[in-house]
């Protein structure tokens, strides 16, 4: 039964991402952008970057050169978690073989590696969550690590403590109201007191959930493979509703939610609002490749990437009927690259990071639609 639910994921990765000119790409990969007023920072394949996100200037890298890659830290995937001064950042696949995964602790400032932790024994996808005091981080060794960065011990945060799942965890866990939320690929999502790590409720779905949890009025939605969106109480772990019909795909993709409306993806290229009170669908429109980020909105405008290298906008002034119809492609030419990471709004532009080659990230100029900078910037000959 592992085997088959190995496998079937490897087909769903491919499905998803297709291949890369060096091969197929592993389904732990995608990079992650995290903003923090004036400063952005982006983990994408072997570095860590701190920029502007006006100007796509670099502030640091790291690490700062290249390494002989059997020694090096890296590659890096999911979103930079920012812990005080710290910038929070995990390794996913292991290279030429090697099969250490450490979650980093770096400088805010200069981007110099403050701690790290060598717990994990397999990917960190999806980079950690935080209370404030406790780092949550979870991996693909099925494990949930609660870790105290203020007690360091031989230069590692404390393990505070772990959780074990049946399944790999591929996603980063909602933390809210002194719980834990931990989606996991063995159907289940696990409620979990912060402090203690114990185990307070599990709720099962129909097929894996690597979906990070939206919350609002004490109630979780998430998004399964069994290609529904569940709502459930944060408290009881009770049933609120389950989507009444399945979308076309699975959902991998972090529902956003706003107002009455949930907002969701799925990897056949589906775009969703959904009644955040019912589970009902209020609109759905198509574009052209598989969507793994959530949605963004700005203004009266949702905006949505997808692997077919498109960014894609929706009017939502517009009647429920031309919404379904009319998604417009921002840049006609795209990004080149495939799309599915979640981008960020800063000063008028969506920063939209890639998910290959040597360009990490676009911003594009949303009153203009064209191309703003791409990063890192182009050095002068």
């Amino acid at each position: 039964m592992k085997r088959a639910l190995r496998n079937l994921l490897v087909v769903a990765a491919a499905a998803l991402m297709l291949s890369a000119c060096g091969g197929e790409i592993s389904p732990t990969s995608f990079p992650g952008l995290t903003l923090d007023g004036a400063d952005a920072y982006l983990a994408s394949n072997l570095h860590v970057y701190k920029f502007d996100p006006a100007t796509g200037a670099q502030k640091w890298m790291f690490p700062a050169t290249e390494a002989d890659s059997n020694t090096r830290p890296g590659p890096f995937a999911g979103p930079p978690l920012k812990f005080g001064n710290a910038i929070i950042v995990g390794e996913t696949i292991g290279l030429n073989g090697r099969t250490s995964h450490r979650l980093y602790a770096l400088s805010a400032d200069s981007g110099v590696e403050l701690w790290r932790f060598s717990g994990g024994q397999r990917e960190y996808t999806d980079g950690a969550s935080t209370d404030g005091k406790l780092i949550f981080a979870p991996n693909g060794d099925n494990t949930l690590y609660a870790l105290d960065p203020a007690q360091l011990e031989g230069g590692e945060p404390k393990l505070v403590w772990k959780f074990t799942a049946q399944n790999k965890l591929w996603v980063r866990p909602r933390v809210a109201k002194g719980k834990v939320f931990q989606p996991s690929l063995d159907h289940r999502l696990y409620a979990l007191d912060a402090a203690t790590g114990k185990l307070l409720w599990t709720f099962s779905a129909g097929a894996p959930i690597a979906s990070h949890p939206a919350i609002a009025d004490g109630v979780l939605y998430f998004g399964s493979f069994d290609q529904h969106m569940y709502a459930v109480d944060a408290e009881t772990g009770a049933l609120v509703w389950r989507s009444p019909n399945r979308l076309d795909g699975w959902i991998w993709c972090d529902p956003l939610l706003d107002g009455d409306e949930i907002f969701v993806g799925d990897v056949k290229g589906g775009v969703y609002a959904i009644d955040r009170r019912s589970g009902n669908v209020l609109w759905r429109s198509q574009v052209g490749g598989a969507i793994r980020a959530q949605p963004v909105i700005v203004g009266n405008t949702l905006y949505v990437v997808s692997s077919d290298t498109y960014l894609y906008s929706f009017d939502r002034r517009l009647s429920t009927d031309a919404i379904r119809s009319s998604p417009m492609r921002v840049l006609e030419n795209g990004l080149v690259r495939r799309l599915l990471s979640t981008p960020a709004y800063a000063n008028g532009a969506l920063l939209v990071p890639l998910f290959d080659g040597d360009i990490k990230l676009t911003a594009v100029d949303l009153e203009s639609r064209r191309k703003k900078f791409d990063f890192p910037l182009a050095t002068k000959p």
